[in-house]
């Protein structure tokens, strides 16, 4: 009780509604309240009023009910519960906190200074490689992303240390130098020669994979000395104090069990309450459960050939090293491989027992260092059988095999069969022990790839045995990777080495992954324990779910190559890789194609007739900053080879030269950002364009191709089938080029403001009647323009798509325009008008010939303002609305008083269940009206929909806090399946507290939400912080647009 009054104040102020809520309940389940008190907290809105009348109702029932009080806000809040259980004492802790921290930094400078800390066997004590940080350190490329995981910035190891924010992930593959680099950031801030590390009075470099206890122990453990002469209290008050002047170093994440370590996972979980600086490291298939906290995020990019070349010459003798650097410079598979440190290590270690040596693939690499290994160690195990060395090394590929399965990197003498057996895998190096301040000594691998190899290399034996139990057992694995996302993250090392070890393995693989149909895990921002909502469901209609499976599907066929490379099997799998590459698409970075699509297309020529859709990107201006982000080169010799030439000499030997006796079915060429376009360049993008039965040419801002474009369609005559041109201007002679390419089957223009000349493209369109796709959006074009368009219509038999938007001035060419495409001589899928002067007779038009178009899954009027006659227009069409039973998208035209059509169409939504996206702009919705849609979506009848537009609406904040709040308490149903949503207001909207905190709860709800737009909503820096905290603690990764930027 006496705890309660003294901290009443604080209380008061920090504890949460929601909290507040949580524990009302549980102490009215105990009959601690009673309904009267129960429902007077509750139904009181201000936190601070709800917190009086529980601590006062509390404080009057005794000492058992505060202590019930207690135990419950340190279950809802423990954080808020500590933090007041300590007030009392910081003062105390304060007069020692100076002296302590300036001991705990001095222990962290020794150690980190220390030879112990500076150098270690990357490899195991077994190989004798020793890495000195002041030496061996080569300043790394890293990459930032954004909150989409998409690349955006370079950014060198200074900047890095410049940036540090309160959450830093740091992701890289294995090997990448993740460890290496915590270890250099401890090691730079204890010579206090970095300004950028100063401002932090501890650094803490803690080994995730080697925790055993908690955070305070395992400092202790790995850092100072057991006991430390601070007790655990008062450390941890002690860091908690100094809050961001606090690094953390956190080392693998991925071989991490955060329930096993809540108060270290608290660390990046909860960052925005504990408030220290953290960097933590993972691998790619364990970013997805951390990414959502970082407020920094960062990959770790290739090595560097300098880079390469400086470890080898400080690891390697003279001689040594100029011998391995000999075979880098010849050797572009040895280039590809030396762009992780792991392997340049490996590659030094064998160079020291074998000088000869050229490795080919990675496993060919672990392959020499596993029998090295078992080599150097023949003298310390003579006593053995071999027969005995035989069957240990392969319980060994047993143990490493089960545990990549369990996720399982530690191991302990239960795991081994014997000491002899101990004692060889010791010996050998393939297991290290430690045994250092533990009751029972651990056994790792030396390093997880290393694992991974042993796996693979065992799962191979397995596979190709010619006992049938072994085979079994093998398959019993493989029947274990059963998704997309197992193959592409979580085992694609485990079969990268499982094919390396034969060309018989991979042929397994290969039949392997080409049964495996499920996707697996997409959505890396949803907690994969996350139960409430059926994700499986929802996932089947959403858009940005497809393009995830379409990355997915592209990040799939990568891997089969590398898989195929990586067993050298040549032509041997010829027939299996055909079926698995059946109907898929492969995505070529044109200035940097690695050596496993030369390998494909000189070896496996009969399996590109396979592949359903090439794409090969071009760039002008590669290194440009774009609105995608920047292009940077990953290396020195991929600068070396993109600034030689914009169309590369290795995508012309790729698609002309090597597959001089075979074709690609279709291959989708973009040129982007060409400021200028050289004969030269023309005549080699005409080698490429004519490997392939079919042509998709995408052109994107790019002024050099304009008056050139017709010589480009010129050599591409007889296969391009899809053209697409982007803010690109055109001459007359390329716009009657593109009217002569007959076979032309999607035409889509974007973005020309020319004045259209006589003998142009629109005086010629309808010679295109093979046209199947006509888009020409914000293309300048009169009302005679229009009527030409109408009239060329009646020739297009097979158009099943016309888009049309961004025009003004017009008069009646639109209403022929419209009566054309409702009239029933091509069957239209998709019919965008999208403002360009729709008017009230041609939407009547349409609406009376709708039943001309039952096969219509896309009708987009939206922007066209319809003036007086909106009721009347926007009726007739709703009023026929179900005979299009296939719509999928429904964006309407708006005018005088339109929102008086809204019931009429609520009532036909409920029949149109495959509507995905609904547009209502402008319509000036108010509260009535969004109730009204509110109970069309708790009824169910949107379940499906993804996108929703109710712009410049003039809804109130009463009206949307009963929107927020009525679909907020429903579990089934609603709109839970949006991507997007646009609610922007028509005046400025001043949302009040409540609302702000039922549109916050309502948002997170919305799994697949990833852009909200909200113009003239006047949130305050309170509400968009709440917003942000919401937002990491639920894992979402919404953008809000409030002006013309995101928040």
């Amino acid at each position: 009780m006496d705890f309660i009054r003294e901290r009443r104040s604080e209380l008061v102020q920090r504890m949460g509604r929601q909290i507040i809520n949580q524990v009302v309940d549980e102490l009215y389940s105990k009959g601690v309240l009673n309904v009267e008190e129960k429902d007077l907290i509750l139904g009181t809105q201000l936190s601070q009023e709800k917190a009086r009348l529980i601590l006062g109702y509390i404080e009057n029932k005794g000492t058992a009910a505060c202590k019930l009080f207690l135990d419950y806000l340190k279950c809802y809040d423990q954080y808020l519960f500590e933090d007041l259980k300590w007030t009392s004492k910081k003062a105390s802790i304060e007069k020692y906190t100076e002296k302590d921290i300036e001991m705990i930094a001095e222990d962290l400078r020794n150690l980190y200074l220390s030879s112990a800390f500076q150098k270690f066997h990357p490899l195991g004590e077994e190989i004798d490689i020793i890495f000195d940080l002041e030496t061996t350190f080569s300043d790394a490329v890293f990459w930032k992303k954004n909150i989409n995981n998409r690349t955006i910035d370079q950014l060198m190891f200074q900047d890095l240390l410049d940036e540090l924010r309160n959450l830093t992930v740091i992701e890289g593959e294995a090997g990448k130098g993740k460890t290496t680099l915590l270890k250099r950031i401890a090691s730079l801030w204890a010579s206090g020669k970095h300004p950028s590390l100063n401002r932090f009075k501890l650094v803490f470099f803690v080994s995730l994979r080697n925790m055993q206890k908690g955070l305070y122990e395992s400092i202790c453990e790995q850092l100072l000395r057991e006991p430390y002469s601070l007790d655990s209290l008062t450390f941890m008050k002690i860091i908690e104090i100094l809050e961001r002047n606090v690094l953390f170093c956190l080392d693998g994440f991925d071989e991490f069990k955060s329930q096993d370590y809540p108060e270290t996972a608290r660390l990046f979980t909860k960052n925005a309450q504990y408030k220290h600086t953290v960097v933590l490291t993972t691998r790619s298939e364990t970013l997805s459960q951390v990414r959502g906290y970082a407020d920094l995020l960062v990959k770790i990019g290739d090595l560097t050939y300098n880079g390469a070349k400086m470890l080898i010459e400080n690891v390697l003798e003279e001689s040594l090293a100029k011998s391995l650097l000999t075979q880098l410079d010849q050797s572009s598979t040895m280039k590809e491989m030396m762009k992780t440190p792991l392997f340049v290590v490996i590659a030094c270690a064998i160079q020291m027992g074998d000088d000869d040596f050229i490795p080919k693939t990675q496993t060919a690499l672990f392959h020499t260092l596993h029998k090295l290994m078992i080599n150097k160690s023949h003298y310390k195990t003579r006593d053995l059988p071999e027969e005995y060395i035989i069957e240990s090394i392969r319980r060994c590929g047993d143990l490493a095999l089960d545990g990549i399965f369990k996720s399982k990197f530690d191991f302990n003498i239960e795991d081994l069969s014997s000491q002899k057996e101990e004692r060889l895998l010791l010996a050998a190096g393939l297991l290290n022990k430690y045994a250092a301040q533990r009751l029972k000594p651990v056994y790792r691998f030396f390093h997880k790839s290393f694992q991974e190899y042993t796996a693979g290399r065992r799962l191979h034996e397995l596979v190709t045995s010619s006992s049938v139990t072994e085979i079994s057992k093998g398959q019993m694995y493989l029947q274990k990777i059963n998704t997309i996302s197992d193959i592409t993250f979580k085992y694609q090392n485990l079969l990268l080495y499982t094919c390396g070890s034969s060309k018989d393995a991979a042929a397994e693989v290969i039949k392997h992954i080409v049964g495996v149909k499920d996707y697996g895990t997409l959505l890396q921002f949803l907690d994969e324990n996350e139960e409430s909502v059926n994700v499986e469901t929802q996932m089947q209609s959403s858009e940005e779910v497809e393009k995830l499976k379409l990355l997915n599907m592209n990040t799939l066929v990568e891997r089969g190559l590398t898989f195929v490379y990586e067993s050298r099997s040549q032509s041997a799998l010829a027939a299996e890789f055909a079926i698995f590459l059946q109907g898929k698409e492969l995505h070529i970075n044109s200035h940097y194609i690695p050596d496993y699509l030369f390998y494909f297309v000189e070896h496996l020529p009969s399996c590109l007739r396979a592949l359903g859709l090439i794409k090969l990107a071009f760039s002008g201006n590669s290194f440009s900053s774009n609105g995608n982000g920047i292009k940077k080169p990953e290396s020195e010799n991929q600068m070396q080879s993109v600034t030689q030439a914009r169309i590369p000499e290795p995508a012309i030997k790729l698609f002309y030269e090597t597959p001089w006796n075979q074709t690609f079915n279709t291959l989708q060429i973009t040129l982007r950002d060409f400021p200028d376009l050289k004969p030269k360049e023309i005549k080699c993008i005409g080698k490429i364009c004519c490997s392939a039965l079919s042509l998709i040419l995408h052109i994107s801002k790019s002024a050099g191709i304009t008056g050139k474009l017709h010589k480009i369609l010129n050599t591409c005559a007889r296969n391009v089938q899809d053209l697409v041109i982007e803010s690109t201007l055109l001459t007359e002679e390329d716009e009657q080029q593109i009217v002569k390419m007959y076979q032309l089957k999607t035409l889509h223009i974007n973005d020309l403001q020319t004045e259209q000349r006589d003998g142009g493209f629109i005086d010629g369109i309808h010679c295109l009647k093979s046209i199947e796709k006509l888009v020409l959006e914000n293309v300048k074009m009169n009302d005679i323009d229009v009527k030409k368009i109408a009239e060329s219509l009646k020739k297009f038999s097979n158009i099943s798509v016309f888009h049309l938007s961004q025009l003004t001035g017009l008069g009646n060419g639109i209403e022929q325009l419209v009566k054309e495409l409702s009239s029933g001589i091509c069957s239209l899928q998709e019919i965008k008008l999208a403002s360009c002067c729709v008017t009230g007779r041609a939407v009547i038009t349409l609406a009376q010939n709708l039943h001309n178009l039952q096969g219509l899954k896309v009708l987009d009027l939206s922007g066209n303002n319809l003036g007086e006659e909106a009721i009347d227009a926007v009726s007739q069409l709703v009023d026929q609305l179900t005979v299009a039973s296939s719509l999928k998208v429904l964006m309407l035209p708006f005018g005088q008083n339109v929102n008086s059509c809204l019931e009429k169409l609520l009532i036909q939504l409920k029949s149109l269940t495959n509507v995905t996206k609904l547009g209502l702009q402008k319509w000036r919705l108010n509260d009535l009206d969004l109730d009204s849609l509110a109970s069309l979506a708790i009824s169910g009848h949107l379940e499906n929909l993804q996108c929703l537009d109710l712009a410049e609406n003039s809804v109130t904040t009463k009206g949307w806090i009963a929107f927020f709040g009525a679909l907020r308490k429903i579990e089934t149903g609603g709109l839970f399946k949006l991507t997007s949503l646009d609610f922007s207001s028509q005046m400025e909207l001043y949302p009040e507290a409540f609302m702000v905190k039922e549109f916050v709860q309502w948002i997170v709800k919305l799994h697949f939400i990833h852009e909200v737009v909200l113009i003239n909503w006047m949130f305050d820096e309170n509400d968009l912080n709440m917003i942000k905290n919401a937002k990491t603690t639920q894992k979402r990764e919404f953008q809000i647009r409030l002006r013309e930027t995101y928040k």
